[in-house]
C-alpha cells in the first residue's frame, strides 16, 4: 500500500449510527447525546441518528449540530412485516452511509431490528441502558431483545452501578459511563432570586410519589414556595397536592427546555438523576427524592460518591425524615455548594468523554448467527403473523427452534422458566403505579 494511501485511511472518519425510537423531547438520553456527539466529532467520528418519522421534532434536532438525521415511517414495529421493513431500512442506511459502528439506546423492538441489521452488515454494536424499566418489561424482551440480541453486543454501557448490577451482559466490554455535564452552560448567580425551590420532574403517574413526598417535606421545613417544571397534565397531581393540606404554595411552569437559564434564580433544586447534576452545576443545594418516593435529602460531601455511582437516584442510601432534612438545610452553606461543584468538575465534567470514547475504538464485530437465522425466518413468515408477533405462538415456535439449532441452552432454560412461572407474554409489574386509594395527607406523618 502506498504511504500516502495508508495516511488517508488512518485519518478516515468513523461513521457511527445511533438508533432510538423517538426524538420529540429533551430528556436524559437526549441531553447526554448533545455532549457525546460533540466529543465523538472531536475524535473523528461522523454521527448519524435514525429515528421514527412520526416521533421526530425538527426543533429538537437543531440542538444536535454535529449529527446527521434519517427517519423511517412504519405503522407498528410489533407487526412482523413492519419489523422486517425496519431491519431492511437500517441495512440500507448502514450501507448507503458507510456506517461502521451501531449504538442503540433502549432495549426495545426498534433497537432490536437495528441490531439485526448490524448482524447482516457485520458491524459492531454498542448498547446503553438508561433505566430499570428498560430491563424489566416482559419475558419477550428479556429472551429475544436482551438475551438473544444481547449476544451481539461488543460494548455494554450502563449509566449507573445499579443498572450494571441487575443487567446481565455477555459483552466483552462492560462499562459504567455516568451522565456527564458541560459546566460552561451553567451559571452560579442570578440578578434576581425567586424565594422558592425548583422541583423538576415529568408530570406523570409514576412520578407522583416522589413529587408529593418532597412537597410534604418542604412544608415541614417551612419552604414557602415551590415551582414545578416538567411536561404533563397537572390536573390529577393538583388534586393530590390539595389532599396533602399543606401551606407551601405550588406553581406549575410546564415543560421548560432551557433549565440552565432557570435554575440560578432559585434557592434550591429538587429532583433526581440529571436534575441533581444540573443543580450542583449551578451551586445550589440539591435535594434527592428517589423514584420510589423516598426522601434521600441533600447532596453532601459525605454521600456524593454513592449518589454519583447510582446516577443520583438515591439507590443504596437510607431515606431520612422531614426533621433531618430541616437540619441539613440549616447546616448547608455556600461553601458546601462550592466544594461539591469542584467534585462535580473533577468527576462528571464532559471532558471525561475523551477517555470513555476510547472504548468505542476497541469494539469488534461479534457474530450472532442465531439472530441472523431468526431474521430470515421472520422475513419469510412475516405475512402469516397478522397480530403483534411477540404474542403469536408460531413466532415462539420459530424462536425456540432457533435456540435448539444453535444450542443456546442458557436461553432455553430461561424460556422454560418464564413459560412455567409468569408466562411468556406477561408484563412485569410497574412498582411506581398503584391502584390503591391513599389519603395523601396521612401518608407521610
Amino acid at each position: 500500500m502506498p504511504p500516502e494511501l495508508a495516511v488517508n485511511n488512518f485519518n478516515k472518519p468513523t461513521n457511527i449510527l445511533f438508533i432510538y425510537h423517538r426524538l420529540d423531547g429533551i430528556g436524559g438520553i437526549e441531553t447526554r447525546w448533545i455532549d457525546e456527539f460533540q466529543y465523538l466529532n472531536k475524535h473523528n467520528y461522523h454521527v448519524y441518528l435514525l429515528t421514527h418519522k412520526r416521533a421526530f421534532d425538527p426543533n429538537i434536532a437543531k440542538l444536535f449540530n454535529t449529527c446527521h438525521f434519517t427517519t423511517v415511517d412504519i405503522e407498528s414495529v410489533s407487526l412482523a412485516t413492519d419489523f422486517i421493513k425496519l431491519v431492511d431500512h437500517v441495512v440500507d442506511t448502514i450501507e448507503s452511509h458507510d456506517i461502521e459502528l451501531l449504538s442503540i439506546h433502549m432495549l426495545d423492538l426498534f433497537a432490536c431490528a437495528a441490531v439485526m441489521a448490524a448482524q447482516l452488515c457485520r458491524i459492531p454494536v454498542i448498547s446503553t441502558i438508561h433505566g430499570t424499566p428498560d430491563i424489566y418489561r416482559a419475558p419477550f424482551n428479556r429472551l429475544f431483545i436482551q438475551s438473544l440480541t444481547g449476544n451481539s453486543f461488543s460494548l455494554s454501557v450502563s449509566v449507573s452501578k445499579h443498572l450494571e448490577g441487575i443487567y446481565f451482559s455477555q459483552a466483552p466490554l462492560i462499562k459504567v459511563i455516568p451522565n456527564l455535564i458541560n459546566l460552561n452552560e451553567y451559571r452560579h448567580q442570578a440578578s434576581e432570586i425567586t424565594p422558592a425551590w425548583l422541583l423538576i420532574s415529568r408530570i406523570s403517574a409514576e412520578k407522583y410519589e416522589s413529587i408529593l413526598r418532597f412537597l410534604q417535606a418542604a412544608n415541614s421545613c417551612n419552604i414557602a414556595n415551590i415551582d414545578i417544571a416538567g411536561g404533563g397534565d397537572p390536573l390529577e397531581l393538583r388534586k393530590r397536592i390539595n389532599a396533602l393540606d399543606i401551606k407551601t404554595q405550588v406553581r406549575f411552569l410546564g415543560e421548560v427546555r432551557d433549565i440552565a437559564e432557570l435554575m440560578p434564580g432559585y434557592l434550591g433544586v429538587a429532583g433526581m438523576g440529571r436534575v441533581a447534576i444540573e443543580g450542583l452545576a449551578c451551586q445550589k443545594p440539591v435535594c434527592i427524592i428517589s423514584p420510589e418516593g423516598n426522601l434521600i435529602g441533600l447532596v453532601t460531601a459525605y454521600n456524593f460518591t454513592r449518589l454519583r455511582n447510582y446516577n443520583f437516584t438515591g439507590k443504596g442510601l437510607v431515606a431520612i425524615d422531614n426533621q433531618e432534612l430541616s437540619k441539613q438545610l440549616e447546616r448547608h452553606t455556600p461553601e458546601n455548594s462550592q466544594h461539591l461543584y469542584q467534585k462535580l468538575k473533577h468527576e462528571l465534567s464532559i471532558d471525561n468523554w475523551d477517555k470513555y470514547i476510547e472504548l468505542y475504538k476497541k469494539t469488534t464485530f461479534i457474530d450472532n448467527q442465531a439472530l441472523e437465522s431468526l431474521y430470515h425466518k421472520l422475513a419469510y413468515f412475516a405475512v402469516t403473523l397478522s397480530r403483534p408477533f411477540e404474542k403469536d405462538k408460531f413466532f415462539w415456535h420459530l424462536f425456540y427452534e432457533t435456540l435448539i439449532e444453535y444450542k443456546l441452552d442458557d436461553i432455553k432454560e430461561m424460556y422454560h422458566y418464564y413459560e412455567d412461572s409468569i408466562g411468556l407474554t406477561s408484563d412485569y409489574p410497574n412498582p411506581y403505579v398503584t391502584n390503591k386509594k391513599v389519603k395523601w395527607r396521612d401518608k407521610f406523618k
